[in-house]
């Protein structure tokens, strides 16, 4: 069954159809948040603020990327250009995803949204299927790309459950004076403190010790986003800020040099 236009990749529904590329941001220009995973921690601190949320059960860091549903992030111009230098993995792949494998030892499989507009019946798009009914190159490294992210998640969630176990997640409405949306936790830093020699060596060994630093510095920028959020909702200065012509082109093309490569190779 379908959710939202997603439908698993199959020959019998996708033989005679093809796919394009994505040339645009704009589907993530209102939104709030995205899931992302252990391998890409590090650069996403350095660029968005991390917290943490509960979904089906587990806790999964998150980059902030709008203070507001309804209210444009700063991080997407109006030509569609993404701003920021690193692009979170989870919105690289429009229109696929992972879908649920049906066992638990099983590789996520591949879905694609055909409400995207990105499926499409033209020839000249890149087919989902050879003549010999395999999946062609280019989506095969889709595939790669969406499983070893998808191995990653799994990775990040065990560490957070450790975490979670130890007590070290809070709520927090506001940070230096910045209203947080509400429903995300943080590292409870007094709680952190308070934990045995032993304790701390547990988290060190799965590797949460980075997380929890690499969240804990990614709060400096709450400030930045909050003010960027302000000033795009000036329309004067917003036309300012999405067309900072050189730079952003400069570094947007930084960022998709390096998506790119990781793409082909497989890594998140």
């Amino acid at each position: 069954m379908a959710e939202n236009g997603l439908f698993p990749v199959t020959y019998e529904r996708h033989s005679g159809k093809y796919w394009k590329r994505f040339s645009s941001y704009h589907f993530a220009e209102t939104q709030q948040v995205c899931s992302i995973v252990e391998k890409e921690i590090l650069l996403v601190a350095a660029t968005y603020p991390v917290l943490f949320r509960e979904s089906e059960g587990e806790i999964e860091p998150v980059a902030l990327l709008s203070f507001n549903t309804d209210a444009p992030t700063p991080f997407v111009s109006d030509e569609g250009r993404w701003l920021a230098t690193y692009i979170p993995s989870a919105l690289r792949c429009p229109p696929f995803q992972a879908g649920v494998p049906s066992k638990t030892d099983c590789e996520p499989q591949l879905q694609v949204d055909e409400s995207s507009g990105l499926v499409t019946d033209t020839p000249e798009d890149e087919p989902f299927f050879t003549d010999a009914g395999e999946l062609t190159a280019e989506l095969l490294n889709v595939l790669r790309f969406i499983q070893a992210r998808e191995a990653s998640a799994k990775d990040i969630r065990s560490v957070c459950k450790v975490i979670q176990e130890m007590g070290l997640f809070e709520k927090m409405t506001s940070y230096e004076n910045v209203a947080l949306p509400t429903g995300y936790l943080v590292l409870d830093v007094r709680r952190l403190k308070a934990l045995s020699q032993t304790e701390k060596l547990a988290l060190f060994d799965v590797g949460a010790i980075q997380l929890l630093h690499a969240h804990q510095v990614s709060l400096s920028h709450i400030s930045w986003l909050s003010q960027a959020q302000e000033l795009l909702a000036k329309p004067k200065l917003q036309k300012q800020y999405t067309e900072n012509s050189d730079i952003s082109r400069f570094l947007t093309a930084m960022a998709h040099a390096h998506n790119d490569e990781l793409l082909v190779t497989g890594e998140v």
